[in-house]
């Protein structure tokens, strides 16, 4: 088999960051017909398809978070792809095995609602981005190894920029700030608009953050600003690097996908919804394309953005959506806690 306490709430303080979801019309569209040769003999024509589109299968579906109402569910795989990590705005972040198998939880004193969290480039560690405005330095065993302070307000998403070169975390207050290993804070950059989310390339020299003016800003791993791209989305909820480091895909308020070059040039603009969220869009290694909506319908696409097959779950919406490393296995998070694993067959 493929490896896959209930804390209150208080909604009153959940940021701009998840104070109004759209409801989306709960559709699952049929992906049309491609891939047809036709060949002719003097017997007879025959049409035969060249291809098998890749198709969705669910692996396991299990409770990971108790959330109800508008709330906040991150999911990640550790980049050697043993483990999962969720965390949620129930205050906790959460450890599981590939196969959905529960290890261990993790847990601020007192307990603050987690936004966003990251794994170590080695998953020796996790981050988590919590609302009470600091960043803090988990063991996978569970033990709490540092505490970051600066932010004055919630931190809206952290990632490790690298084994030896410390953390890079975003905030409402406006900032994005880059933290030594130490803990200590190397320098700050201030943005236009909130930045809210983040994703680092594999190969650790770029960072897209998004900001909630509908803008991303490229980074170099030191800090300086590269170039700002405007993808016309609205706020942004999610964006994520190709495995090359060469591509963008962004997940926007306005019901679109969209992918960017380095350079800001859109090639790629998927109408998921007519109206609502598309919620997380995340490559997988060979640059198929997960959306996750409003709708709370998983869609899968190529990068000439043909719909190839969806699962709807029938849970309402669905709030994240990750590739396992193999680029075959996928994991998404809906907004009531459930998770559930799937594999591309």
């Amino acid at each position: 088999m493929f490896l896959t306490k209930e804390i209150p709430v208080n909604k009153k303080f959940l940021p701009a960051l998840a104070l109004s979801f759209s409801l989306g019309l709960n559709l699952c569209f049929v992906p049309r017909t491609v891939g047809l040769n036709i060949s002719q003999n003097t017997e007879q024509s025959s049409v035969k398809r060249i291809s098998t589109r890749p198709k969705l299968e669910v692996v396991s579906q299990f409770q990971g978070h108790q959330l109800t109402g508008e709330a906040i569910i991150h999911i990640h795989y550790s980049r050697d792809g043993r483990y999962l990590l969720s965390v949620a705005t129930d205050g906790l972040a959460k450890l599981w095995a590939n196969d959905g198998k529960f290890i261990r939880e993790f847990a601020s004193q007192p307990v603050s609602m987690v936004f966003n969290g990251a794994f170590s480039s080695d998953s020796s560690q996790i981050v988590t981005a919590s609302y009470d405005g600091v960043v803090r330095i988990w063991s996978l065993q569970g033990q709490l190894l540092r505490e970051l302070r600066g932010h004055t307000s919630g931190v809206t998403d952290v990632k490790f920029l690298s084994k030896e070169q410390g953390i890079v975390s975003s905030s409402d207050d406006g900032t994005v700030r880059y933290w030594s290993k130490a803990g200590n804070n190397w320098f700050t950059v201030t943005r236009t608009g909130v930045s809210r989310n983040m994703d680092i390339s594999t190969q650790g020299n770029l960072l897209s953050i998004t900001q909630d003016i509908g803008t991303i800003t490229l980074l170099s791993s030191e800090g300086d600003i590269i170039r700002t791209i405007e993808t016309g989305q609205g706020r942004l909820n999610s964006v994520s690097f190709s495995a090359d480091g060469k591509l963008l895909v962004t997940a926007g308020f306005d019901g679109t996908a969209r992918v960017f070059t380095l350079a800001g040039k859109e090639i790629v603009k998927l109408k998921v919804l007519d109206k609502g969220w598309v919620t997380g869009a995340a490559f997988s290694r060979d640059k198929l394309i997960a959306t996750v909506s409003d709708d709370g319908i998983l869609r899968l696409w190529d990068l000439e953005g043909n719909l190839l097959d969806s699962y709807n779950p029938s849970l309402e919406r669905i709030g994240s959506v990750t590739f396992h490393p193999d680029g075959k296995h996928l994991a998404i998070a809906t907004y009531n806690g459930t998770l559930i694993l799937l594999k591309i067959k």
